[in-house]
């Protein structure tokens, strides 16, 4: 047994009392025997069975290889499927006819309508990603709709200065507040922090009309972009990632993307579309926020620029507070309820993946630069619900338990078990986020999920090596 890794049947004996210690009371009443839970277990009714996350690397799949593989599925009692289109593994072949379809062009749209077909025809649920790779994103999102980021630049005032050079900003940039602050370096004083009007930035320097007394800065905020690409994605996938705080944004992708997947379906829409993983690092800013926040906390936040990068007096925490409550509050009303309008308006289900944008904070502050940007002293901007910045965290089982024992059962009208990810190696299997946006239904862990990837493309690579 590999270290660090549980087995199979430990992993089922876990699930199993999950599930039994959080049933519906009404069920409980009911005093069902052993012999009709592990009849359940074994024969579960088909809107019970675990599903598969189906990726399909390339995409370079093949309409005989779909049919052999949802066949196999459907025999080995799996529920249906999550199709999730990822990045390449191997180059195209033009000797043996090897290749990968562009996303969302005629080819891949007509093997994903071969799909939901043969699913329909063996009475297997289809879900689909709405996009390749994670998160959200793509070559329909222009720099003005990614991911935004509050860029800060500090820069010491040389002695007898009269003025510095602004720091250059790109398309997508906005310089939107400068203070004075004295100190340089490590020793800057924060709590001492003076707004200079953006009125002394002249042809791309910066007055300084006060005079100094020792050695100071001035620090610059700048509504930025992250610069961060999708990852993992299919070929023809590869852009920016979108802004979540931004509704245009959002709406672009669902019309570019959910609006083509959807023409697959014709009127047997998938069940549920998926988003997957929201692992937007470093976003923490969006072009209207000043406004949102002057609307929503009622005090305006430009004057408190500098809670955010450190110890600004005692408002930071408060400030840093209600920054991070606006912040989820946008990523509500202009990211997942209209990726659940969307849904509904094509009769399926809104699945959110659990691992949250990093622009979720929680008094942490945003990192700054002294002159460079990634020269920050400052931590980044932390993410609730316990992930690492660095990606997935793979949690023990005590913390999996703790999760589920979180959900409020009681509000549920029933149970439903959907796609439980196993990362290879870990020993773990997380849900996957059955949970439509208004709670109407949460995950249980199903025992014994995985992962299911286009066979195909690995067997061509072997046979060419």
């Amino acid at each position: 047994m590999n270290p660090g890794r549980l087995p199979g049947a430990a992993i089922s004996c876990i699930l199993l009392c999950l599930c039994l210690s959080y049933l519906p009371a009404g069920f409980a009443q009911s005093d069902p025997t052993v012999a009709q839970l592990t009849e359940s277990f074994a024969h579960p009714l088909d809107d019970c069975r675990i599903m598969m996350r189906w990726w399909w690397f390339g995409p370079a799949v093949t309409k005989p290889e779909i049919q052999r593989e949802l066949e196999q599925m459907k025999a080995a009692g799996i529920g249906g499927v999550e199709i999730a289109t990822l990045y390449p593994q191997a180059l195209d072949d033009l000797q043996t006819g090897f290749r990968n379809l562009p996303y969302l062009s005629d080819e891949y749209i007509d093997a994903l309508r071969f799909t939901a077909s043969e699913a329909t025809r063996l009475g297997l649920r289809i879900d689909v990603t709405l996009g390749s790779g994670w998160p959200f994103g793509g070559p329909h999102i222009p720099v003005t709709q990614a991911a935004g980021e509050m860029r800060v630049e500090t820069v010491a005032i040389p002695a007898n200065a009269r003025s510095i050079v602004v720091p250059g900003s790109s398309t997508g940039e906005q310089l939107i507040a400068v203070f004075l602050v004295p100190g340089s370096g490590d020793a800057v004083t924060f709590p001492q922090a003076k707004p200079v009007p953006i009125s002394a930035v002249e042809n791309g320097r910066l007055k300084i009309s006060t005079e100094l007394t020792g050695p100071s800065s001035v620090v610059f905020f700048i509504s930025s972009r992250t610069g961060m690409m999708v990852k993992r994605p299919a070929v023809g996938a590869e852009g920016f990632v979108l802004d979540h705080y931004d509704q245009n944004a959002t709406e672009n992708h669902l019309h570019s993307v959910g609006d083509r997947l959807l023409e697959a379906f014709g009127d047997h829409p998938p069940y549920a579309v998926f988003s997957d993983s929201l692992e937007d690092y470093g976003s923490n800013w969006t072009g209207d926020l000043l406004e949102q926040f002057r609307q929503r906390r009622g005090y305006d936040l430009m004057p408190h620029l500098p809670a955010l990068v450190a110890d600004a007096g005692p408002e930071t925490g408060a400030v840093r507070h209600a920054w991070s409550k606006t912040l989820t509050e946008l990523t509500h009303e202009r990211f997942l309820a209209p990726l659940h309008l969307g849904a509904a308006a094509s009769h399926a289900a809104a699945l959110a993946d659990l691992w949250v944008p990093s622009g979720y904070a929680f008094e942490q502050p945003v990192r700054r630069s002294s002159r460079r940007r990634g020269q920050g002293d400052a931590a980044d901007v932390a993410a609730i619900f316990g992930h690492a910045l660095g990606g997935i965290c793979r949690a023990p089982v005590r913390q999996a338990c703790d999760l589920i024992g979180n959900l409020d059962m009681a509000a549920l009208p029933g149970l439903s078990c959907h796609t439980a990810r196993y990362e290879s190696g870990s020993g773990l299997a997380f849900p996957a986020g059955d949970q439509p946006v208004g709670g109407a239904r949460l995950a249980l862990l199903a025992a014994g999920c995985g992962r299911a990837g286009m066979a195909h493309v690995r067997r061509r690579r072997l046979q060419r090596t």
